[in-house]
Formats: C-alpha cells, structure tokens, sequence
C-alpha cells in the first residue's frame, strides 16, 4: 500500500476537525445533562456520541491507525 503525504494545510485543516468535534461533543453532553425533555436529551446524546465518534476516527487516521 502506498502511504500518501499530507500537506501542512491538510493537516492543520484536520487538526482543525478534531477541536470542532470534541468541542461540539462536550457541548451536546453538557446540553444533554442540563434537559429535562427525554426525547430531546437523548437526540443530544446521540450527538455526542456522534461528534465523539468523528474525533476518535480522525483521530486513529492522524496517527495512522486503521478506521473502522
């Protein structure tokens, strides 16, 4: 398999996603603890997760990992 290069564009770029996600992650949990509405807490509770998954799978690229 041939590894490709990733420009430092590229990589502040996805440096950039990783802060976006883990940020956006906190912010749903922390929504999700302060609702009250049962079906709006779990909608952001799957945005957290969501957000939470995005991070560990660029993560796992950045540092060469496989994603799953």
């Amino acid at each position: 398999m041939i590894q490709q290069q990733l420009s430092t564009k590229d990589l502040l770029y996805l440096k950039d996603v990783l802060e976006w996600n883990l940020l956006a992650s906190k912010k749903a949990h922390y929504a999700a603890t302060q609702c009250a509405t049962p079906e709006l807490k779990t909608m952001l509770e799957a945005c957290c997760t969501m957000h939470k998954n995005h991070y560990e799978k660029t993560s796992a690229f950045l540092s060469g990992q496989p994603v799953q």
